[in-house]
């Protein structure tokens, strides 16, 4: 037996006096609610009711239980009442600080559209984990190795002058003579870092790098707000290791680094396998945000990352169904099927799905 349906029935009949009453305003048919009545006229040991040819009254005993009845009936919608406020929630996700408000938008309008409310908060890397781990945020764009990214993003170098070519770490040693013909003059200068790239994966590789190239020790800096890098490089003509997207927000030239390599990786990282799975949905989405662009967009001359005219990613025309852009694949559409639970996946020639052809 169904306990609360059978005193919400409980109720509904001794406060219309009648069963056939009762039973409408639960929406039970006459017979169910006789038998929810009978079940608990069984449970307790008792009658509740007295029948009589104009409806029915309440027992004594029936008068005792219904103060009761009517708690159990109250607390139980108000449970429903909870559950439905929980459910609709937003998920509170915390992302890398470069993402666009644009960008962010579009993840927020996208979700929203599949009945999934989202909270986002921008925040540094360290940030980001501290979060999730203290249960602030339900879900975070955790940077993580390129290995055990679900996103990668390839990193190259900005300047405030036109780059000529791919930028190798020991073009910044400090030569006795300078080099006409190639550019701007990096020797002596130094590379900045942004506060998303002061992760051991990225900022160690880098400095390995440079002392294996022979820089000196401040020639790579890791400067405590992206606004004094982005100053030192407008300022000194310094190098700001970034994504090509990043450094055409920022209004500068970029080039790929080749020596070394350098990439960003990007895990989703949520408290339940629910959220997960609902933020998986959004893998195109999450992949604009990081930097995406739709895949084979890449044009001779034309640096991985950086996105042809047209829409900025994104946007979608009248009629272009979700996921495509132009008649073309969206960046970070998901490979093939629903992903599976707490793994997500984006593709494009600036955020790559791990383990994709390049």
């Amino acid at each position: 037996m169904d306990l609360i349906e059978a005193c919400r029935t409980f109720t509904a009949v001794s406060e219309l006096g009648s069963m056939t009453l009762g039973a409408e305003a639960t929406g039970a048919p006459q017979p169910v609610a006789s038998r929810r009545i009978a079940g608990l006229e069984k449970r307790f040991g008792a009658r509740l009711f007295d029948r009589t040819g104009r409806g029915v009254s309440l027992t004594p005993f029936g008068q005792d239980m219904l103060a009761s009845a009517r708690r159990l009936v109250d607390l139980a919608d108000t449970m429903m009442l909870d559950a439905d406020r929980a459910r609709l929630r937003p998920v509170s996700l915390t992302v890398p600080t470069s993402c666009t408000t644009r960008d962010l938008a579009v993840l927020t309008a996208s979700a929203s559209s599949a009945g999934i409310s989202i909270d986002i908060h921008s925040a540094p890397p360290a940030r980001r984990i501290d979060d999730l781990s203290g249960r602030r945020v339900r879900a975070a764009l955790r940077a993580v190795p390129e290995a055990e990214g679900d996103w990668t993003v390839p990193l190259g170098c900005a300047h405030r002058a036109s780059l000529a070519g791919p930028v190798r770490l020991d073009m910044l040693r400090r030569a006795r003579s300078q080099v006409s013909g190639i550019g701007p003059q990096l020797s002596g200068k130094r590379l900045r870092l942004l506060v998303e790239d002061n992760v051991a994966h990225v900022r160690d590789r880098i400095r390995r790098a440079a002392e294996t190239m022979g820089l000196l020790p401040y020639q790579v800096v890791t400067d405590s707000s992206d606004p004094a890098a982005v100053a030192a490089v407008l300022g000194d003509g310094d190098l700001l290791l970034c994504s090509a997207a990043e450094s055409r927000d920022l209004g500068l030239s970029w080039s790929p680094l080749l020596e070394p390599a350098v990439v960003r990786g990007y895990a989703l990282a949520a408290t339940s396998d629910d959220d997960a799975e609902a933020l998986g949905a959004f893998g195109e989405e999450i992949a604009d945000c990081l930097g995406g662009v739709p895949a084979g967009t890449r044009g001779a001359g034309v640096p991985a990352g950086t996105r042809g005219a047209g829409a900025p990613a994104g946007t979608r025309g009248a009629g272009v169904p979700a996921g495509t852009r132009g008649g073309e694949p969206s960046a970070g559409t998901l490979r093939a099927g629903k992903p599976s639970t707490g793994t997500r996946a984006g593709n494009s020639d600036d955020v790559q799905r791990r383990g994709g052809s390049q």
